[in-house]
């Protein structure tokens, strides 16, 4: 079960990252560039996790690699992309530079503390482990604090693209669309959240859900339709 959640999550993941990479490499838009970085960096985490399921036990390398990539920079950086889409200039920069900081100060914790691999064999039922590897301090709390801004950018960033949509009197499938990526970013936010904090549950089961409602909305917002204010547009 854990093995079949995973490489589904990374089937779909990779090709989430593929679709908004091509879309960069043809359009070359900041926000573009940004979400595929973080849809790259969560691609590795779920590779990280799908490695862990078919070996049937965590290790260091693999647990790293995830809380990396996974629990502390993918909605951050989601976050940034979409800032430079919706945000001013100005705003988007501040946000970067404070992400990227909180990102390598992670980083940095993550690599360096020391993770007692006994820690990494207690595992839930999906193979998800229900522990505090990491401490509050240097860790948890720069995942914590990427993780909030990081949802409040993104799902902000998409809340207010709704309204602007109501606000030109635009609906349908962008309008759809866009509602779907912010849902999904909520999803995603409880996800890690509940990891982060350490609790129990099924989180294979919602990132896989988070990263599919995003990839559905973000597809169905991309379709071709009149032009939009920029603010409110999503590709």
């Amino acid at each position: 079960m854990a093995l079949a959640l995973s490489t589904l999550d990374l089937l779909v993941s990779a090709a989430f990252t593929l679709v908004v990479a091509a879309q960069w490499v043809v359009r070359r838009r900041p926000h573009q560039l940004l979400w595929s970085a973080a849809l790259l960096v969560w691609t590795v985490a779920v590779a990280a996790e799908t490695v862990a399921a078919w070996q049937g036990a965590w290790n260091p390398v693999t647990y790293r690699l995830y809380y990396a990539c996974g629990a502390l920079m993918v909605a951050a950086w989601l976050g940034a992309g979409s800032l430079h889409l919706t945000a001013t200039a100005r705003l988007a920069r501040i946000y970067l530079l404070i992400i990227g900081a909180l990102s390598l100060a992670g980083l940095a914790g993550v690599f360096s503390y020391p993770v007692d691999p006994s820690m990494l064999s207690r595992t839930d039922a999906l193979g998800f482990v229900d522990v505090k590897v990491f401490p509050m301090m240097p860790v948890r709390l720069f995942v914590i604090l990427a993780n909030i801004l990081g949802t409040l950018a993104f799902v902000g960033s998409a809340l207010y693209s709704l309204w602007q949509l109501r606000a030109h009197g635009i609906s349908g499938a962008r309008a759809v669309g866009i509602g779907l990526i912010a849902i999904g970013g909520l999803i995603a936010a409880s996800a890690h959240s509940l990891g982060v904090l350490g609790g129990p549950g099924l989180f294979r089961i919602s990132e896989l859900a988070a990263v599919a409602v995003i990839f559905s909305g973000y597809i169905v917002s991309s379709r071709r339709m009149p032009e939009a204010a920029p603010s409110t547009a999503t590709t």
